[in-house]
């Protein structure tokens, strides 16, 4: 794996102006990836995931939605100050992006082949046979059957981890330097699950790429991930080598996370749970976001919002615990 930057993301906060209020769905997320690595994120539903995908493509539809602060960083160079034209030519061919359901991201109107047939001849500068002869090949390389006959098909006649597969081969048919897959083994079995990992794996290493794997599933994570950064109500608060988070957690949402996995080696232990929910992102509480759940609450966790912190080595933190300003 390269140490080299590929995408670094700071102080992300993407907001939604609605009738009810200011929604904070993204609200201060900071990381990085390096080129040719995994970076798995993880967190609830409704944490800011899946908004952080779309801010990074600048795919947040305005209004409501509004990047208000932060930076992206791509390559060296500020997404956010990129025109739209720009973005376009950079969208699926340098960064691209599986969605968590393929059936609303693929258009029910155009077949399989001609969805990856216009993403090659948008960016790849060819004509329609060459693409059509790469669109085949690509189906090959994500082991699609019968690639000639599916590229024929409409999404509906696909089964879901037919979709996918389509997905994926769209998503890579102009060889992009960061793919971010959200979610894109839901509602998949567990054999699916399994092939669809094996696949955008596979393409990492043979392609040399990076992946920003999201989702809330920490076996798949702890299977396929270099770093892994936790999101909680909008917020980074972990965020570390995958064999530090799973060994040493630090924050307590963490802890308590991996506490709550069913465990083979003792099915008698009672399972553990996280008391209480999200925060709403309409209705955030004062100081630390997760002190309300915290089994480790102290004072100053409710009223003062805590520094995220290199505690060790490249893991960081955000919580009052480790924090030795938290008696100021």
């Amino acid at each position: 794996m390269d140490n080299t930057l590929l995408l670094e993301v700071k102080n992300l906060k993407t907001y939604f102006y609605t009738d009810e209020g200011v929604v904070q769905a993204v609200d201060g997320i900071s990381f990085n990836i390096k080129k040719g690595e995994t970076l798995g994120m993880i967190g609830e539903s409704g944490c800011g995931k899946s908004v952080s995908a779309l801010s990074i493509m600048r795919l947040v539809p305005q209004p409501p939605g509004r990047i208000i602060e932060g930076e992206i960083n791509f390559k060296g160079e500020n997404l956010m100050e990129k025109s739209k034209s720009e973005m376009r030519r950079i969208r699926g061919n340098e960064i691209a992006m599986i969605f968590q359901e393929p059936m609303t991201s693929l258009n029910p109107l155009f077949t399989i082949g001609d969805q990856i047939a216009e993403a090659i001849i948008l960016h790849q500068k060819v004509n329609k046979r060459e693409a059509r002869f790469r669109v085949i090949k690509i189906l090959e390389r994500v082991s699609m059957p019968s690639p000639e006959r599916r590229a024929q098909q409409y999404p509906h006649q696909l089964s879901g981890g037919m979709r996918q597969r389509a997905m994926i081969a769209m998503s890579l048919s102009c060889n992009p330097d960061l793919l971010i897959a959200d979610e894109p083994t839901t509602a998949l079995d567990v054999t699916i699950q399994a092939q669809i990992l094996e696949l955008m794996d596979g393409f990492r290493k043979e392609l040399g790429m990076a992946l920003l794997l999201i989702t809330h599933n920490l076996g798949v994570i702890a299977e396929v991930s270099d770093r892994v950064v936790l999101i909680y109500a909008g917020k980074t608060v972990e965020y570390a080598d995958t064999l530090a988070i799973f060994k040493h957690p630090l924050h307590p949402y963490l802890a308590g996370l991996l506490e709550s996995v069913p465990r083979l080696d003792d099915v008698s232990e009672k399972l553990k749970i996280i008391k209480g929910v999200v925060p709403t992102a309409l209705n955030l509480p004062r100081g630390c976001r997760f002190h309300p759940r915290c089994e480790k609450v102290m004072q100053v966790c409710k009223v003062k919002e805590p520094r995220i912190l290199e505690v060790e080595k490249n893991h960081w933190v955000q919580c009052w615990l480790y924090d030795s300003k938290r008696k100021s």
